[in-house]
């Protein structure tokens, strides 16, 4: 069966009885702007406490693209927090290798999807609930229509599960692009 896909303006963390909501973060895993700073207002210190102590626990450096997987910290209306590493923060890189591309946020949706999968085969018959932002459009400075093409293509794949993708937007013309483009 395919995801089904949802288009929502608004602030992501509001969505009730998510199993996993995103957060579009970075490669050291610190709570920062836009949608970090929702989840630190929102989640409490206590995330920002897991996420160092869980890329502590890999003993690597995190790239863009990979996506490491929280409590919800203090929130009570959803599962897990996946954490995509967006921006690339690590010690050395400059300028425009910071920021991230289309084929990084492919890259974590292929990444996010191996959480889809675990999370449907220990929890046989249960809905997945995958809430997501536009992930690198902000301070990443990625176009919003390129990002939903990614999303569109990716979502379109057949799945053995059932799983609602709802897609946050944070502007009116963001959301009638995705409209258009997800829905569409």
């Amino acid at each position: 069966m395919p995801y089904s896909c949802i288009v929502k303006q608004g602030n992501l963390l509001d969505e009730e009885d998510a199993t996993f909501i995103v957060n579009a973060s970075n490669t050291t895993m610190m709570l920062g702007s836009g949608v970090s700073d929702a989840f630190r207002k929102k989640c409490g210190a206590i995330l920002q406490h897991e996420m160092i102590e869980k890329l502590r626990s890999l003993g690597h450096a995190l790239q863009k693209g990979d996506v490491i997987a929280t409590s919800p910290g203090k929130a009570t209306h959803f599962k897990y927090a996946l954490h995509a590493a967006i921006m690339d923060y690590n010690q050395g890189v400059r300028y425009i290798d910071k920021m991230p591309t289309v084929k990084d946020i492919c890259r974590s949706l292929e990444n996010i999807a191996l959480y889809l999968q675990w999370y449907a085969d220990t929890h046989p018959g249960e809905l997945v609930k995958l809430v997501l932002p536009l992930m690198g459009t902000g301070v990443g400075g990625l176009d919003a229509r390129e990002v939903l093409e990614c999303y569109r293509d990716y979502f379109q794949k057949e799945v053995p599960f059932e799983c609602q993708v709802i897609v946050y937007t944070h502007s009116e013309r963001a959301f009638q692009t995705a409209r258009e483009i997800c829905l569409g």
